[in-house]
């Protein structure tokens, strides 16, 4: 416990400053070499911290707890704990929030920002890493711009020439993503500073896979006609119902865990396709997480849960066939009740 403490007090000056430095950009903290990048080449901020005497079991139980509370959907922005598995000690968050650059009585400027926080347990210690990092920035003029880490954050991008502080338009992305990062490491390490709470039951959890690094998914080159209707081979979907797709729920995991929920409309039904049983989604454009999970996974899964329960009724593993952007025309006639003003992409995978 009391190398905790002092491991504690040193991540203090992260993230405890007054807010004239963690405004200051000039500050090294967020200079070159401040964002790190993790194997499979996306920006990942990782740190561990020691929990002497702690098991592994009781401190996941205490990161659950509060990841739990932390990563919870509010005010429209979709977050919630979407893999936890206490046999392995790991803890996966799939997390929409707002970082906001300034607020004032005549301005807001701010940002959506996407990303997937994970946990690990071990036996007296804790990694996090803040990883697959997405923006929506001025999301009411067109349906905004959309950036990822990767290509917003560097220090190519967001530092000036000589790396001495950051650019104008770039740098507030980088230092604020430092200061969430920084938030959220200080936090964790106040919750395994706490006493030990009584043990609780985890959370319904999705299953998922370890994380892996995932090709990017390739465009259709040829031209395929758009599915005008859905076939239901019974073998594609053997406990699906008309009840469970209108009034019940819909999710999106990928084999690394991350999950996101879906609304009804996303659902274009079960088909065949040279012989194939697919799936099909239709995925607003402006839906950035979901385009980005079915674009960067190898595998996907599709789950529907019936209306208030947390035990799914079917779950459909896919493998990524084709991603078309639909035209108006092609919208319309594939879903009637498609709103044609807005711009959509058809996926179709092939049932595992």
């Amino acid at each position: 416990m009391k190398r905790l403490c002092i491991l504690l007090l040193a991540c203090l000056p992260l993230t405890g400053m007054a807010e004239d430095t963690r405004k200051d950009n000039t500050h090294p903290r967020y200079l070159a070499g401040a964002v790190t990048y993790g194997d499979d080449g996306k920006v990942a901020f990782s740190q561990e911290l020691n929990a002497d005497g702690k098991s592994r079991d009781e401190i996941y139980r205490q990161m659950l707890e509060w990841a739990n509370r932390r990563f919870q959907s509010k005010n429209g922005m979709r977050s919630l704990v979407s893999y936890a598995n206490p046999e392995t000690g790991d803890i996966a968050a799939t997390v929409e929030e707002y970082l906001v650059f300034t607020s004032t009585a005549l301005s807001l400027d701010r940002t959506r920002i996407y990303y997937q926080y994970l946990i690990h347990a071990g036996e007296g210690t804790c990694r996090m890493t803040l990883t697959r990092i997405r923006y929506l920035y001025d999301e009411h003029n067109k349906g905004g711009q959309k950036y990822t880490a990767e290509e917003w954050i560097s220090d190519e991008m967001a530092l000036n020439k000589k790396q001495t502080r950051l650019a104008p338009v770039c740098g507030k992305f980088r230092r604020e993503t430092i200061n969430l990062k920084d938030d959220l490491f200080e936090a964790a390490a106040r919750v395994l500073q706490a006493a030990p709470t009584a043990t609780a039951e985890p959370a319904p959890t999705v299953t998922a896979a370890t994380p892996v690094s995932t090709p990017a998914l390739s465009q259709p080159t040829a031209t395929a006609a758009v599915p005008t209707a859905t076939p239901q081979p019974a073998a594609a979907q053997p406990n699906l119902t008309a009840d469970v797709v209108r009034n019940g729920r819909l999710t999106l995991t990928a084999a690394n865990g991350e999950c996101i929920d879906l609304p009804a409309d996303s659902w274009g039904g079960c088909g065949e396709l040279f012989g194939k049983p697919v799936v099909y989604l239709l995925i607003d454009n402006s839906r950035i997480a979901a385009n980005a999970l079915l674009s960067q996974s190898a595998t996907y899964t599709v789950t529907f849960y019936p209306a208030g329960q947390t035990a799914p009724s079917e779950q459909l593993t896919c493998k990524p066939l084709s991603a078309r952007p639909m035209s108006a025309d092609e919208l319309k006639a594939f879903k009637a009740s498609a709103d044609t003003s807005r711009q959509y992409t058809l996926y179709t995978g092939e049932i595992e």
